[in-house]
């Protein structure tokens, strides 16, 4: 089936934001309130875990947003949703990550989630399914090695949470090609920037920075990632719906390569703090990893690129905990 979202830029669209009171599901709905804001948004959320209204703000406020409390685990709720709703497009943010819980959270969300709300889409008529993965479902690569990481790339996950991502991205896939719904997947390097749940490195180190507590880097500090701000990745999802292939996956990197030690160092460099505890890190060894991808097909495909310096993401990160600091509160008393 071929079906993408320029077929409606004529008239306003509705999109279902699975998750959207997450991390990067509530940035992307600031975000396209901002450069679309001629369509109407739901927020479908169970507000487990890291998801919080507060990261939702004004949007309330709007006309053509609303939020509707609801799980997708829950197939029967999210099709009696998609009945009154009739969304052109839904995406789904809802994830539990690496850090926020076990085995059965990850496959009850990640795996059996996913699932359930393709089948509704499809139950439904819904005519487009975007899938927010990640990255991490590919193998790190070895430091030094020159290896590029495609969407061609067989999934090699090294976690629980890597593992049930990939599996869902397999379902997607199927899904596209057997039943009557139009799928893409984005697969993102590591994400950064406003209402990040506290326990990931840049809001870590950030509150430990405005607490004065000890700064330290993970492991050796050695790992290096690509850092993507999340605004780019909401952009990238926006040149995936209009313009994208129904079927394909495109990878999302920024080239923003930084170890651990460095990305410490830069925040501690922002708040003037002194990281003087990072000075005898040891050396990078065999087991320290480049965890990144090729992105070369949407900025070739799609012409997506990234706006966001590595400098001006950090300092509007920053700048963000510094003036929310009652809401990284409330984050971290939900632990």
């Amino acid at each position: 089936m071929r079906f993408t979202i320029t077929d409606r830029r004529d008239r306003h669209m509705k999109i279902i934001a699975a998750g959207g009171a997450g991390f990067v599901g509530s940035n992307f709905i600031h975000y396209w309130r901002k450069h679309h804001p001629w369509d109407t948004l739901v927020c479908v959320d169970a507000l487990k875990r890291r998801s919080n209204l507060r990261n939702l703000g004004d949007a309330f406020e709007a006309p053509d947003f609303a939020f509707i409390e609801a799980d997708i685990t829950d197939q029967a709720t999210i099709e009696s949703i998609l009945k009154v709703e009739k969304p052109d497009v839904v995406i789904n943010f809802a994830s539990v990550g690496r850090n926020s819980g076990g085995v059965d959270a990850c496959l009850d969300t990640n795996v059996t989630g996913t699932v359930r709300l393709l089948e509704a889409c499809v139950n439904c008529g819904v005519p487009r399914y975007h899938q927010v993965s990640t990255a991490d479902v590919y193998a790190a690569i070895a430091l030094g090695d020159d290896h590029q990481i495609y969407e061609t790339e067989a999934p090699k996950p090294d976690s629980v949470y890597a593992a049930s991502k990939a599996a869902a991205d397999n379902f997607v896939l199927a899904y596209g090609n057997h039943r009557a719904i139009a799928v893409t997947i984005s697969r993102s390097t590591a994400n950064y920037g406003p209402a990040q749940e506290p326990n990931a490195l840049i809001p870590e180190t950030i509150i430990h920075a405005l607490h004065n507590q000890d700064i330290d880097a993970p492991g050796t500090g050695q790992n290096v990632r690509d850092w993507t701000f999340v605004d780019d990745h909401c952009r990238a999802i926006d040149r995936i719906l209009f313009n994208g292939e129904p079927g394909e996956i495109y990878n999302v990197a920024s080239g923003a390569e930084k170890s651990d030690l460095e990305t410490v160092q830069a925040l501690c460099d922002a708040f003037g703090k002194s990281a003087g505890q990072l000075d005898n890190a040891p050396a990078p060894g065999p087991k320290d990893k480049l965890f990144t991808v090729n992105a070369d097909k949407i900025h070739d495909e799609l012409n997506w690129t990234p706006r966001t310096s590595w400098s001006s993401g950090i300092q509007n990160t920053c700048d963000w905990y510094l003036h929310h600091m009652d809401w990284w509160d409330d984050q971290n008393s939900q632990k």
